[in-house]
């Protein structure tokens, strides 16, 4: 019997054909050493490769854009592949694995599940976090932060002239976010020859260090200057964090060597402060030297000099500290300049007459200069074309003139005042209803209560000098009103977690009859959004066995806070028992259900009156 071959020959020839395309499949895409994936040649790579970082990515992302360098850089160095997949183009792929955020790195061993990447985004951060899962050899280089300990803070502190030290735990996300940054700002510090010093305390291991130095929240950064304590008040990234401590080892009271020095570092815009010491030992000039560095990001322009000629121009003794006006703001009303001479005085004694006296008796609020000389209350700002460049100062000029006079009848009751440019504040006067007033100019009063006083343009239509003069009769008499801004009230809110605003707050919250619970949240708050379902499940759950507790959220950016609900972080949360309404009460605990049940039932007036089982 003769057989036929044809069968077997076609066999073969698909196998080949098969083999050929697999290959040709397994050629996979690279661009600058990383392997590109698609939703089609994904699974087949893996099988050849069982160990593998994979990012998923968006092309808009700038995140990923960020990354893309790094990760090439860290793919040349090693030799486990790198990977990317484009999840706007590859969806079924980053479907499955449940891909929502870019960057989404995850890290596949040997075929085994994947597990997400937490590591640095930087080439470093991922070869030392790759390489030891790989190599059980493997030795990450040494790092240059120094890990303290309470038996070495002291030591570590005294020997080093400049230190920053991050008081951390080793479960905070920005603590982990931060870590290859701040190891990244050690190591560029050294290469550039700086004896700064980066250290870092595990505070839930070192509890006392943590104690002793304020430690309420992760990271806390603080400088130490010679042993002594600063605020780090600068960025968290790696170029940020060098540049601020390089700047931070210049002393923040500049030498001024001679008179034309002193002259020249008179500002036209902002205050200037002057120590006169005949030398540089002393208790007062280490005081008004620790005075400054505390002031560091406050004042930019503090100095001090021993030349004779400038004690002589401005009349000055030794260990005067003067606080020089602008030229462009002073006025008949008060000095060019404040004095202060006390014998054993402390910086904190120097700080608080340097911010006493931080701003003319009017000068110009700006965005910049707000918070730093203009945040003591009570504020008069009236907002108009406030321009002092030397084209339009005339005409600004003549209408602080205007608001001086008043301005001077006011000082005794302790009132500030500014004029500020109604362009650079066109937000904050629109959120006030003032955008499209009409008058010339708008001013607002920001009382001691913390709240907000607009001048009403239908009211005071006349000219500013009137106006202002009639307004703060008005407010010193205290018949004005304050401006609250609400969200509007939600149509439909019947469910058992109520959406309270500020205009609907003291019907619902403040009703006596009812004990409440409120959490006062940012819609872009992390934690605030975690807590929501939680707190919707308890609402829920209370909704039927306590009718008489009303569970709340607050929206306290698109609603002023309303008074005796002080709101700093986010979320806050208060419960208002009925007959302490104008005394709520803070929850300081932990978001867990049960915790916050038996809080309630502890102050509960209205509500919890039959105690249940938890």
């Amino acid at each position: 019997m003769r057989l036929s071959l044809l069968p077997l020959v076609v066999t073969a020839c698909l196998i080949l054909a098969g083999s050929r395309a697999e290959e040709e499949e397994l050629n996979y895409e690279q661009d600058e050493g990383i392997v590109i994936l698609t939703d089609a040649n994904f699974d087949a790579f893996l099988k050849k490769n069982p160990t593998v970082l994979v990012k998923f990515y968006a092309p808009w992302c700038g995140h990923c854009k960020n990354l893309a360098p790094e990760y090439e850089k860290a793919a040349n160095k090693l030799s486990t592949p790198l990977a990317k997949v484009d999840c706007t183009v590859e969806t079924e792929i980053c479907k499955r694995y449940d891909v929502k955020g870019y960057p989404t790195l995850k890290f596949w061993k040997e075929g085994g599940e994947p597990i997400d990447y937490d590591g640095g985004r930087d080439e470093q951060g991922i070869i030392d976090w790759i390489q030891p899962r790989v190599d059980p050899n493997y030795k990450p280089p040494p790092e240059e932060v120094v890990t303290l300990t309470t038996d070495s803070f002291d030591s570590f502190i005294s020997e080093n002239e400049l230190v920053l030290v991050e008081f951390y735990a080793p479960w905070c996300g920005h603590c982990k976010k931060l870590a290859p940054e701040y190891e990244k700002a050690a190591q560029k510090l050294k290469a550039q020859g700086s004896k700064i010093k980066l250290g870092k305390v595990d505070a839930t291991v070192e509890k006392k260090l943590g104690e002793q130095y304020g430690v309420s929240g992760y990271p806390t950064m603080k400088i130490f200057r010679n042993g002594k304590r600063f605020e780090y008040n600068g960025p968290r990234e790696a170029n940020g964090i060098t540049q601020y401590m390089l700047d931070q080892a210049s002393p923040a009271a500049k030498k001024l060597q001679g008179l034309k020095e002193v002259e020249r570092w008179m500002d036209k815009k902002d205050v200037t402060i002057v120590g006169f010491f005949a030398t540089e030992d002393g208790p007062s000039f280490e005081a008004y030297s620790d005075a400054a560095e505390m002031l560091r990001e406050e004042f930019k322009t503090m100095g001090w000099t021993s030349d004779p000629a400038a004690f002589k121009k401005y009349d000055a003794k030794p260990n005067d500290v003067i606080v020089f006006y602008p030229a462009l703001f002073q006025s008949k009303f008060e000095p060019k300049s404040r004095t202060y001479n006390k014998v054993g005085a402390t910086p904190e004694d120097l700080v608080a007459f340097f911010r006493d006296h931080s701003a003319p008796l009017v000068g110009k609020m700006t965005k910049e200069n707000a918070a730093s000389r203009y945040s003591k209350r009570p504020l008069v700002v009236v907002y108009y074309n406030a321009d002092f460049s030397l084209q339009y100062r005339e005409g600004s000029e003549f209408w602080r003139q205007k608001v001086l006079a008043v301005a001077n009848k006011y000082a005794k009751d302790k009132y500030k005042f500014a004029v500020a440019d109604e362009d650079e504040f066109s937000k904050e006067l629109q959120e006030l209803g003032l955008g499209d007033s009409g008058l010339e100019h708008n001013v607002v009063v920001f009382g001691a209560d913390n709240k907000k006083y607009p001048m009403n343009p239908e009211e005071f239509d006349e000219e500013l000098d009137e106006n202002l003069e009639a307004f703060m009769k008005k407010i010193s008499s205290g018949h004005a009103k304050p401006y609250v801004k609400s969200a509007p009230v939600p149509k439909d809110d019947k469910g058992p977690l109520r959406s309270l605003v500020a205009s609907n707050f003291a019907k619902v919250a403040l009703d006596e009859s009812k004990d409440a619970l409120i959490e006062f949240y940012a819609p872009w708050c992390g934690h605030c959004k975690a807590f929501e379902p939680k707190y919707k499940q308890l609402a829920a759950a209370l909704a039927k066995d306590e009718p008489n507790l009303v569970l709340a959220k607050f929206d306290a950016i698109a609603n002023d806070a309303p008074e005796r609900f002080d709101v700093e972080g986010f979320p806050t949360i208060y419960f208002a028992p009925s007959g302490q309404k104008d005394k709520p009460i803070k929850y300081s605990g932990n978001r867990d259900l049960d915790d916050l049940k038996k809080f309630m039932q502890k102050h509960a007036v209205k509500s919890f009156q039959k105690k249940d089982e938890l």
